[in-house]
């Protein structure tokens, strides 16, 4: 598989002493969110001690939603640091909490030491998200990346998945694959830079259509335990799901993702499943996918569908889901998107 690049200003080796002394750079990053997972399940990977089975993900990336933030670092008196240097960092946010404030100091800080951290300077941070907490789209994950990937291109440097996987991993664990370009199962807790199983080059094509609906979830609340011929099930569903993206089997892949949202049903169920066999069984949906450790639903429509049976769901999902506050008179919000569309343009910006 060839190595994953971010789209980030391409320059050499940062050399401290080319640097404008006065000078004053600054960079933005916005990095799209997901909802949910196509799959997710059991997978073996090779780690240092061995074949051991994590939980391994394929990420239903959207464009809808997003993180952005914007990294400006002012030189200090003199180019170089001083030993035991730490940078100011000022997080002007926008409606984030206190745990987003921290990671994104986190990040910056992190990002700063590995790629610059001889440089003397001090950190001004803008940004906002539209992101919803605790409903599996990876908001935090958004954010760290950004960051990240804001602060590497204010010092010119061109950042590989490898030290992205690097960088991220000291900020957050069981971080969301965001930034992969190409179909894969990834190993969240093993190698977010890489991947366990590569999908081929082409995103599955299909109308997504979208909407939250429950509590946030906390991802560690949701526990993970499997037989051994649940173990073997999963092998060849992922050996399944590569075939179908390989030979462009859109179908297929709506059913493997059908399969693992009921799967999911026993460990973190959805108030609104109902509304997604309903997609299958009346509306001419290919399957559905969920967030599994979250509370998106996503009814998946062959793309050519036509535009009045999309509505005729959508008008159907906003009068009937749990999601909705009599109370509050508000309704569930439902988004539209293409798969392939999306995953494209998210990198486009």
């Amino acid at each position: 598989m060839d190595k994953l690049v971010f789209e980030l200003p391409v320059s050499s080796t940062f050399d401290i002493e080319r640097y404008d002394v006065a000078g004053h750079a600054e960079a933005t990053a916005r990095v799209y969110s997901h909802k949910g997972e196509w799959l997710q399940g059991p997978i073996q990977v090779t780690s240092p001690s061995g074949p051991r089975y994590t939980i391994g993900v394929f990420s239903l990336l959207d464009n809808l939603n997003s993180a952005y933030v914007d990294v400006r670092h002012t030189l200090l008196a003199s180019p170089a640091a001083p030993q035991g240097f730490v940078p100011t960092i000022n997080v002007h946010p926008n409606g984030w909490n206190q745990g987003e404030v921290k990671l994104v100091k986190a990040a910056v800080e992190k990002t700063w030491r590995e790629l610059a951290g001889l440089i003397h300077c001090a950190f001004d941070v803008y940004g906002y998200h539209d992101i919803r907490v605790g409903a599996g789209s990876g908001s935090s994950s958004a954010l760290v990346q950004a960051a990240i990937r804001a602060t590497a291109a204010d010092f010119g440097v061109s950042l590989r998945s490898e030290k992205l996987q690097s960088i991220h991993s000291e900020i957050e664990r069981g971080a969301d694959p965001l930034h992969l370009t190409k179909p894969a199962v990834v190993a969240t807790r093993v190698n977010l830079g890489g991947c366990a199983r590569p999908l081929g080059e082409r995103t599955p094509r299909l109308t997504a259509v979208t909407w939250n609906a429950g509590s946030p979830v906390r991802t560690t609340s949701v526990k993970f335990e499997y037989s051994e011929d649940e173990l073997l099930l999963w092998k060849v569903r992922w050996a399944s799901l590569e075939r179908a993206i390989r030979f462009d089997d859109d179908d297929r892949v709506a059913r493997l993702a059908t399969e693992s949202a009921r799967d999911n049903q026993t460990r973190n169920p959805k108030v609104d499943f109902e509304l997604l066999e309903e997609a299958v069984a009346s509306f001419g949906a290919a399957g559905f996918a969920v967030a599994h450790t979250g509370s998106y639903h996503t009814a998946l429509f062959p793309a050519d569908t036509a535009p009045a049976k999309l509505q005729a769901y959508v008008a159907r999902v906003r009068s009937q889901s749990k999601g909705n506050n009599p109370v509050r008179g508000t309704v569930v919000d439902v988004q539209e998107f293409d798969t392939a569309q999306a995953t494209e343009r998210r990198f486009a910006q």
